[in-house]
């Protein structure tokens, strides 16, 4: 067994081919892909934080690539995957199941760390079971968020969906006929170029309206968006009324049959940014099944409109000590608390 550190762009670039491949002989989602980390490091990481240190581990076998551990160590030192942010889905790639007791003893000679902070992990990847296997002091593993997905029978949306009662099926039907009349498109760089006026248009407008704050959807996250765009992993479906553009998801192709909804940008038209999601399904369930993925968290539009089925998503933490352990737990639960109070108060 080999074990390599990536610490610099171009080091990065050359294992696209050899990542490429292990990435296709597993079942990663689009998050662990190749172009994905790397843009996320060249177009976002590298320059939203100088201090943040590209750190990515790569174990050989026999000289063929086993496993991607896509790292890297931000200003407070902690040990991180590449754009945990903004990855609905954060883990390794990985042929065979290395023992992580090896990794994380050779990641603490190598790499100048405090903690480790891999946040976003399902249960069933390859890093929770590997930390959970891990008989370590100061270890956590918690439960941060959730994710849903929603499986679509090939058919017409919403009668397609068998879960789906008579008032789910009207209220989705009443969203769409109030907004029939706009068109809506899906784009991909096959066939269009990326709508870049558009999206800076409406991006301005969710701005003016309050609906997002200034430094929302940076020129770094455009760039980046505009890379997995023209590489094919992103598709857009955009919903227009003339020549004004009134909703834009950014949508990932994790398969040809699963789809991941990701970015949405829209102004104040009541439900329009529902109704970009619902004709972007009507399109491309009508040929054949899908499986929708409508990311993190549990939001009160993605249940009532579509009913998806939730799932937990873990943080998974290594601390150095046991103070700074119970210090987490404590800020966590205070944190939470205080998230109770501030929603019975709105109530």
């Amino acid at each position: 067994m080999q074990i390599d550190l990536i610490k610099d762009i171009n080091k990065f670039k050359e294992l696209k081919e050899d990542w490429n491949l292990l990435y296709e002989s597993t079942n990663s989602t689009i998050f662990q892909s190749f172009e994905f980390n790397y843009f996320s490091w060249k177009d976002e990481l590298s320059f939203s934080e100088l201090s943040n240190r590209l750190s990515i581990v790569v174990i050989r076998i026999e000289k063929k690539i086993n496993t991607v551990y896509p790292f890297y160590i931000d200003n407070k030192r902690k040990l991180r995957f590449i754009n945990d942010i903004h990855f609905d889905f954060c883990d390794i790639i990985t042929r065979k199941s290395i023992n992580f007791v090896i990794v994380y003893s050779y990641l603490k000679r190598k790499f100048d760390f405090k903690s480790m902070r891999l946040i976003n992990v399902k249960k069933d990847s390859n890093i929770y079971n590997a930390i959970n296997e891990l008989n370590i002091n100061n270890k956590l593993i918690t439960s941060i968020s959730q994710y849903s997905f929603l499986s679509v029978d090939q058919g017409i949306f919403p009668y397609n969906i068998s879960h789906y009662r008579s008032k789910q099926k009207s209220r989705i039907n009443n969203a769409y006929n109030k907004h029939k009349n706009k068109k809506h498109h899906i784009l991909n760089n096959d066939i269009n170029i990326f709508p870049m006026e558009e999206i800076l248009l409406l991006k301005q407008r969710m701005i003016e309206l309050s609906i997002r704050k200034e430094d929302f959807f940076t020129k770094q996250r455009m760039l980046l968006i505009e890379h997995l765009y023209n590489a094919g992993i992103i598709i857009i479906s955009i919903i227009k009324e003339e020549d004004r553009v009134n909703a834009i998801s950014f949508i990932l192709k994790d398969s040809s049959n699963e789809f991941v909804f990701w970015i949405d940008l829209f102004d104040d038209t009541q439900m329009i940014n529902i109704f970009n999601y619902i004709n972007f399904i009507k399109t491309i369930s009508l040929d054949r099944s899908i499986v929708l993925n409508f990311g993190r968290g549990f939001y009160s539009y993605k249940v009532f409109n579509f009913v998806p089925e939730f799932y937990e998503l873990y943080g998974v933490y290594i601390f150095p000590n046991r103070f700074q352990k119970l210090r987490f737990i404590v800020f966590k639960k205070l944190k939470g608390f205080i998230k109770l109070i501030l929603k019975k108060l709105k109530k």
